[in-house]
């Protein structure tokens, strides 16, 4: 199966798994249900972006999924193949909202699932300042629960906002990985359509910072890919779903890194078997610069942990206070 069947594969997986899913809560709840994630204006993100239209029940769900399905066009046109990777982030935007609108608790700790409002805003001034350089989406699993550490304290050292997605999540808490928001590290949930509150974001952003109007697919596109400095790292097998969600990754004109062997499209989809220059070739596909000094200290040190209190099991040395003597000089 070359690449461009694997891609239009995954979108129709995609497609069918938001039908059957919509069939059945309209079967439970009616129509008019009502569908939406917390604290955010944009309802639903993504399909209102690209669309203009806002999903407010699941009868409006059913629309949406005809969009979907106007994407999937089987040709071996470029073109057509990123458009259907556009359809598995939308199908995928549908399949998440169905979870929030029908479970009672669609995402537990320590998956964080939909980001909301409150929290892209305060985000908008490190992005736009550089304080936060880029955004990078690890998703899949690593060869073991070092190398997954390795990657992810690596973009946590440069300042970079991460977010997990997958299995990846167990081995950064198997290794030791401190995560939450307040230290750039958010796992996100284990279904590979969790990775659409991540798309969420850089499509919110676009609307709240950049004043795209609602239903301009081409400005979203070119906001994205030119104001979003984000990318993503594949890990493990691929299937045809998650190669389906790479081009749409690439659509929005975030490169794809994978450690996997695939037919490479230069700066957009790479192989890096090596670990230890999957950062670097991550940077450097999405043309993110970053100049750090290393200091050569035995514990992690960057902005993220700006503010962090150190707990006493973490405690490499501790000079002064009430617990060790110390000298002071007076002049």
């Amino acid at each position: 199966m070359n690449l461009y069947n694997i891609i239009f594969t995954g979108s129709e997986q995609a497609l069918g798994a938001a039908q059957a899913m919509l069939a059945e809560a309209i079967e439970k709840n009616g129509k008019e249900h009502k569908v939406a994630f917390p604290d955010t204006a944009y309802s639903l993100p993504c399909i209102y972006a690209a669309t203009g239209q806002k999903m407010n029940t699941l009868g409006d769900l059913e629309g949406a999924l005809e969009v979907v399905k106007s994407l999937i066009n089987r040709t071996h046109l470029l073109e057509h193949a990123f458009n259907a990777g556009l359809a598995t982030a939308l199908a995928a935007e549908v399949i998440e909202a169905l979870k929030y609108s029908t479970m009672d608790a669609p995402y537990s700790e320590p998956c964080a699932g939909h980001i909301t409002d409150p929290i892209i805003r305060s985000l908008g001034v490190p992005l736009v300042t550089g304080d936060i350089p880029g955004v990078a989406v690890v998703l899949g699993e690593c060869p073991d629960a070092e190398s997954a550490a390795k990657v992810i304290k690596d973009y946590q050292s440069k300042g970079l906002l991460t977010f997990l997605v997958g299995k990846v999540i167990d081995q950064a808490i198997e290794a030791g990985v401190k995560m939450g928001l307040e230290l750039r590290v958010i796992p996100l949930g284990y279904d590979v359509t969790s990775v659409i509150h991540v798309v969420s974001v850089a499509v919110r952003a676009a609307l709240i910072f950049g004043g795209l109007t609602p239903g301009d697919l081409n400005g979203l596109l070119e906001y994205t890919a030119n104001r979003v400095p984000a990318f993503v790292n594949a890990f493990g097998p691929l299937s045809e779903l998650v190669v389906s969600a790479g081009a749409g990754a690439i659509a929005l004109g975030f490169p794809v890194i994978t450690d996997q062997t695939v037919l490479e499209v230069p700066m957009n989809l790479l192989t890096q078997k090596d670990y230890d220059k999957i950062v670097a070739t991550s940077l450097e596909a999405r043309g993110i610069k970053i100049k750090v000094t290393e200091i050569p200290i035995p514990v992690s040190f960057a902005a993220a942990f700006e503010g962090e209190r150190i707990r006493k099991s973490d405690m490499f040395a501790e000079f002064g206070g009430n617990r060790t003597e110390a000298l002071g000089a007076c002049c």
